[in-house]
């Protein structure tokens, strides 16, 4: 039967949005989404969508919350020349060779975790290593100051809180207030790098970004999604991934770890969903999509489309080809993927080496799954 057949258009991704909120489906995403028809839970419908120049980002209403207001300014939501704008300025740090001058701090810092991990016996893994590892790192690249460090994981957390229960005007206040503050934040650290030039990303924003309002407004609002998007869902790669190897009872060997991030990264999908706005009335796979109309893009559903992967839901260390579409794809393809790819072959790595008899000690607890899929904890201990 064809995907048509099965779709129900715009109406369709709004049942499984809903979905994606209730118990069942903050606590795994994949019980709401396995069997559905809707065309964006196709991994090559998916394909085509994210690659189709004809698939625009959505439009963002309107909003009285902040929170919106500086979302419709990252690059997530921007197309045309803004988005080239914006991508070429904070793309120069993911260029393969300065990726590889990240190896060494991501190693030390995960190393450091580690040492304070055992000496206190237990952790949280997700709020003592998962979450600190990556955001020192980009905060580092960024131009954060260490000191400053603490205030922005907090901030960072009440966003994440915000955008995982979009639905509550509490959360979403609260979320706007960081968003206020994070944003007044980085437009002041831009004027310190025009003052006083430093080596890190602000310096290069404010020196060769336009100072107009519009593009200054671009830049901060970016500065902030540089940031989450820089250290949660690798923090969601790290800690899920961690999981998995708990429940599943497996060990890569060293060789085996490239493959097992690839694998981690499938399965657990840590942005759940792309949103898209058709140019023109379209067609993808027999499906009718009309002008203007927007459709939801669920990788995680795709990135467990039987038809592509064998066993979707096995952890398979050896997995190969393994096409998933965790980054996105087209010119939406994520500008972090390979310092991603790092932290988490560097974390794993550096788990299973200090930490051989790492186990659960507690009941995980997701956040979320829209639009992040999000572990709020993961108690482990050793041996």
């Amino acid at each position: 039967m064809s995907v048509a057949a099965h779709d129900a258009g715009p109406a369709g991704d709004r049942v499984l949005v809903d979905r994606l909120f209730t118990p069942e489906g903050r606590a795994d995403p994949h019980s709401v989404l396995r069997g559905s028809g809707q065309v964006g839970c196709r991994h090559a419908s998916a394909r085509r969508i994210l690659h189709s120049p004809n698939f625009l980002p959505a439009r963002v209403s309107p909003s009285e919350f902040e929170l919106f207001r500086m979302f419709a300014r990252w690059l997530i939501s921007l197309d045309g020349e803004r988005h080239r704008v914006m991508r070429g300025a904070f793309g120069g740090r993911f260029t393969p060779r300065t990726i590889d001058t990240y190896r060494e701090p991501i190693r030390s810092t995960a190393n450091e975790l580690v040492d304070a991990a055992i000496e206190r016996g237990r952790i949280d893994l997700v709020s003592g290593f998962a979450r600190p590892l990556p955001l020192r790192i980009i905060c580092h690249v960024l131009g954060v100051p260490a000191e400053h460090v603490p205030w922005i994981d907090q901030r960072m957390i009440t966003l994440g809180l915000g955008f995982a229960h979009q639905r509550d005007p509490e959360f979403l206040r609260a979320a706007s207030d960081a968003a206020t503050e994070l944003q007044a934040y980085f437009d002041e650290l831009l004027d310190e790098r025009r003052a006083a030039p430093a080596d890190d990303l602000l310096t290069a924003l404010s020196q060769q970004l336009p100072n107009d309002p519009e593009t200054r407004a671009d830049t901060v609002a970016n500065c902030v999604l540089f940031i989450i998007a820089g250290h949660a869902t690798t923090t969601s790669l790290i800690a899920g991934g961690t999981l998995l190897l708990l429940e599943n009872g497996q060990a890569p060997s060293h060789a085996q770890i490239p493959g097992a991030v690839e694998e981690m990264l499938r399965l657990i999908t840590p942005t759940t969903i792309v949103v898209t706005r058709a140019a023109q009335a379209d067609e993808i796979d027999g499906c009718p999509i009309a002008a203007d109309e927007h459709r939801f893009v669920f990788l995680a559903a795709a990135n467990r489309d039987a038809e592509v992967f064998e066993d979707p839901d096995r952890f398979d260390l050896a997995r190969s080809p393994n096409s998933h579409l965790t980054f996105s794809a087209g010119k939406h393809y994520c500008l972090g993927a390979p310092l991603a790819r790092l932290h988490g072959e560097i974390a794993i790595s550096t788990l299973l080496a200090r930490l051989p008899a790492l186990r659960l000690d507690g009941e995980p607890a997701w956040r979320g799954s829209f639009p992040l899929r999000e572990l709020e904890r993961l108690p482990v201990a050793w041996d």
